[in-house]
């Protein structure tokens, strides 16, 4: 059956839209831009959103500000640049029909912060960037005394888990070695795009990379870049993040990239200068501290997770 196109309605309307059309709404808005439209990889959150309700917004016949929501969760916001409150009134409408906002991912699109404007905890902010040329990428420049080594799933996940624990120790129970290989099981697992870097000479493990590919919308997508801190300032995050491009391009669109932005490294100098375009700001808010873990690790690992 043909799905009905998306309607826009007159200006000052809010309509509640069926899943099936709104979601062709959010992947044209992703398709456009990635990084500004979702806070994660569009083939990790499909099927959520698809079951989503939603309200839409619109400014004459120009779509303003969308919600998609469950009875539990707010699962996606967007907004044109300077419609933040309008955004506010959908989320504020949609908390309504929930009963209570648990999480809501926010684009920092004004001045005040989502923080400030809804009364809620932040859980995490973090940026997202995209590479729109790939294949124009430079080519990376191989580290004369490291090499790359492929991460066997069946036995070098709790080394992948240390050497990202180092970076992020407070996210050790989304990259528990359970998790990884969670992931590793998953239709967007890339198994090339998961490598350490290591001593020529030791065989020192001393960075890794994970990345993910999507089929489906030609997205691929930079999940973790780590290096060992004695070694940080060397080049070598920028090697990792160039070789993955590099093994990512034949087969991707366009790639993303996230990180958080509580880090302390500026993640986002690393991937501008590798040639990927502005970064873009979320805020990610909850009142519960459970839920928002469990939102949380959509980013990190495919699998809900239970309990707090």
């Amino acid at each position: 059956m043909t799905r009905r196109p998306p309607v826009l309605y007159p200006h000052g309307n809010l309509i509640r839209e069926d899943g099936a059309t709104s979601i062709e709404l959010v992947r044209a808005l992703y398709d456009q831009r990635p990084h500004a439209t979702l806070y994660a990889p569009l083939c990790k959150l499909e099927e959520v959103l698809g079951g989503c309700e939603y309200l839409v917004s619109t400014d004459g016949q120009r779509l303003s500000a969308m919600v998609a929501f469950t009875n539990q969760t707010v699962e996606f916001t967007w907004s044109l640049a300077g419609r933040a409150e309008t955004l506010r009134n959908l989320i504020a409408q949609a908390q309504h029909r929930t009963g209570g906002l648990f999480f809501a991912p926010a684009l920092e699109t004004g001045r005040k912060s989502w923080s400030q404007m809804l009364g809620l905890p932040v859980l995490g902010r973090f940026f997202r960037t995209t590479l729109r040329d790939p294949q124009s990428a430079p080519s990376p420049k191989s580290p004369r005394e490291y090499e790359f080594a492929s991460v066997d799933p069946a036995k070098d996940l709790p080394e992948v888990s240390r050497l990202i624990n180092e970076a992020y120790p407070s996210l050790q129970r989304l990259t528990r070695p359970e998790r990884l290989e969670a992931m590793a099981r998953r239709p967007y697992y890339f198994p090339e795009g998961w490598f350490f870097l290591r001593h020529r000479g030791s065989g020192q493990r001393i960075g890794v990379a994970i990345s993910g590919s999507c089929p489906k919308t030609g997205e691929g997508f930079i999940e973790w870049t780590q290096v060992s801190r004695p070694f940080r300032h060397r080049g070598l995050g920028a090697a990792l993040v160039h070789e993955q491009v590099r093994r990512l391009a034949p087969r991707s669109r366009f790639i993303t990239a996230a990180g958080s932005l509580d880090a302390p490294f500026v993640l986002g100098d690393l991937y501008r200068e590798c040639g990927f375009g502005r970064t873009r700001h979320w805020t990610l808010l909850g009142r519960n501290s459970g839920t928002g873990r469990r939102r949380l690790a959509l980013m990190f690992a495919p699998e809900s997770v239970e309990g707090p």
